[in-house]
């Protein structure tokens, strides 16, 4: 269980604490009417792919997050590795609706544990480029991030690439190895893509681009429904709220929405596809492909 932010909550806003486990508690106790037997699901994805877009639609519906709720017992996320990854599947209640979001790396025995205990997983992909063009706007925002000294007072095209690959003092090691991703993120990130993308979808296993989402929101989160047997749910009316909180959010400076207490803390800063197409230059492209360990189109949706 994650006391820090449960104590951080209840301190700080006691209110939206107490209305986060009145929700909770309405979906353990009194919303259990329904067909769906896909009561575990395991998110996977890369920060800054569209993994709290499906985090928001699951809330939608009657999942609870595992490691943010005083109904569940989960341990540290940071610390899953495959040597212990049982401890967290079998923290998952079995009859009751949970799920969390990691940034697990591909391991073929995890996946197959996953399988083997009836998780439904969704690994989230997004074009590389605009994934490291967010992840450059977070860094900038967070002064904890250990690049953040580093590229603060760069231009964007200094900082840019240098958040491409420079290593720093707070180089995070332990993370790092929880989290699979090694010392250069895009080089990390490539083979997170790479590695996830070759993996094929089963009952089970479902793997949506975030880009399909700005192109037909209303068809992906249908399947996202129709993936976790709760398509009796409206996608049209899940996609408003979604929308409402987009709108709320844009008002709100990313450092503040990345501290904010509670269920809807949120690293939500633009949600567009393909802006890389006006922030990259001949210059930044030629550094990104050079940067690459391969050929950028055997990552791309």
């Amino acid at each position: 269980m994650n006391y820090k932010y449960l104590l951080k909550n209840l301190i700080l806003r006691p209110m939206n604490c107490w209305g986060e486990f009145s929700s909770d508690i309405k979906k353990d106790f009194f919303l259990r009417k329904n067909n769906s037997k896909s009561n575990l699901v395991w998110i996977c994805g890369l920060p800054k792919s569209g993994t709290t877009l499906i985090e928001q639609i699951l809330d939608n519906l009657l999942y609870i997050r595992i490691d943010r709720s005083f109904l569940r017992k989960f341990p540290k996320k940071d610390n899953i590795s495959p040597t212990n990854i049982n401890d967290y599947i079998y923290s998952f209640p079995k009859k009751k609706f949970s799920y969390v979001k990691t940034h697990l790396k591909y391991d073929q025995n995890i996946l197959k544990k996953f399988i083997n205990e009836r998780f439904k997983v969704i690994v989230v992909l997004r074009d590389i480029r605009d994934v490291m063009i967010s992840r450059y706007f977070h860094v900038m925002s967070d002064n904890k991030n250990w690049q953040h000294d580093v590229i603060k007072t760069l231009s964007f095209e200094e900082g840019f690439i240098k958040s491409l690959h420079t290593i720093t003092e707070k180089y995070n090691k332990k993370r790092s190895e929880a989290t699979g991703f090694q010392k250069n993120p895009l080089v990390s990130y490539y083979y997170w893509i790479k590695n996830w993308k070759q993996i094929k979808e089963s009952e089970n296993l479902k793997k949506v681009w975030y880009e399909d989402y700005v192109k037909n929101p209303h068809k992906f989160i249908k399947e996202i429904l129709d993936f976790t047997e709760f398509n009796h749910f409206d996608e049209k009316e899940i996609e408003k709220k979604l929308n409402f909180i987009r709108q709320r959010d844009k008002k709100i400076p990313l450092i503040k929405q990345l501290n904010r207490p509670g269920q809807n803390v949120s690293t939500f800063r633009s949600g567009k596809a393909g802006e890389w197409k006006s922030l990259f230059n001949e210059r930044i492209e030629k550094e990104f492909n050079n940067l690459l360990p391969d050929k950028i189109e055997d990552i791309l949706n």
